[in-house]
């Protein structure tokens, strides 16, 4: 693959972390005041879910940014 086209993935992945990190930081401090405010537990289930989504999302592109450094060593 292109060097070029790795590049353009990588600065991709770059955002979707910082996204990623912003999403995580506003949903744990959801989760944080629904369990403060003892909210019923079908709301704190939910958001627990969704923090774990994007947790899982956000392990994904860490791993993506991490193949495509790897793959940009290889050809470099």
């Amino acid at each position: 693959m292109k060097r070029s086209v790795l590049l353009g993935h990588l600065a991709q992945v770059e955002r979707h972390i910082r996204d990623g990190e912003r999403h995580l930081l506003i949903q744990r401090r959801i989760v944080d005041e629904l369990e403060r405010h003892g909210r019923g537990n079908s709301q704190t289930a939910i958001a627990r879910d969704l923090l774990a989504s994007f947790e899982m999302s956000q392990s994904a592109h860490l791993n993506d940014r991490v193949h495509l450094l790897q793959a940009l060593r290889e050809i470099t």
